[in-house]
């Protein structure tokens, strides 16, 4: 099941910019809504992000034409859009956070809305909060489903935590619609691909 938001139905004027947004998505959705990489940018092969606006109507899809028309670029739209959400992310939007779990692992996470997940992987927040708290540079994430991104450290205590992988499990298949389970690589660069195996 992919999301099938609908595509922007107004032009994307000045008025417009403030409320476009990046949004993570999944492999299925760019091979059906942009399969040229014009208006997505890999995570890593099946982990995107995307442009959507937020609108009266709910959200909408950006496509190429939608940039054409307004004399933007991809990457000019991408600024705007990663400044929306850091305005978002102030205003509460959503949230991001060290947890302990039941069994007194602890891991980093976003949620909150469908914003979470773009919040935890284009903004530094986050990585930053997980640094400090871990005293490591590195880590994995999964952008489990729509509203909740996860990070985590990679080493066998947390990796063998029952808790973090019931976690997993309940948000990527739920009422929430899912993203993906593989694993990204967190290290203050730009996401990508978990280098390694992953444990679960």
């Amino acid at each position: 099941m992919i999301d099938t938001l609908p595509p922007l139905d107004t032009p994307l004027d000045a008025a417009a910019h403030p409320h476009v947004y990046p949004y993570v998505v999944q492999r299925t959705w760019v091979d059906t809504h942009d399969p040229e990489g014009d208006i997505s940018e890999p995570f890593s092969n099946d982990v995107f992000v995307t442009l959507v606006l937020d609108g009266p109507a709910g959200l909408r899809r950006l496509q190429p034409r939608d940039l054409q028309d307004a004399g933007l670029t991809f990457e000019a739209a991408f600024a705007q859009a990663a400044s929306n959400l850091s305005r978002a992310w102030s205003a509460r939007h959503f949230e991001f956070g060290i947890a302990r779990l039941d069994d007194g692992t602890f891991i980093g996470g976003c949620r909150g809305n469908w914003m979470a997940p773009a919040g935890g992987l284009v903004l530094g927040n986050l990585y930053q909060s997980m640094v400090e708290h871990f005293d490591m540079p590195e880590f994995a994430a999964i952008a489990v489903n729509r509203t909740f991104l996860l990070a985590f450290p990679t080493d066998t205590k947390t990796l063998s935590s029952l808790a973090l992988r019931q976690l997993v499990e309940e948000g990527a298949t739920g009422a929430i619609l899912p993203i993906s389970r593989s694993w990204l690589r967190l290290d203050g660069d730009w996401p990508s691909a978990y280098r390694g195996e992953p444990a679960f």
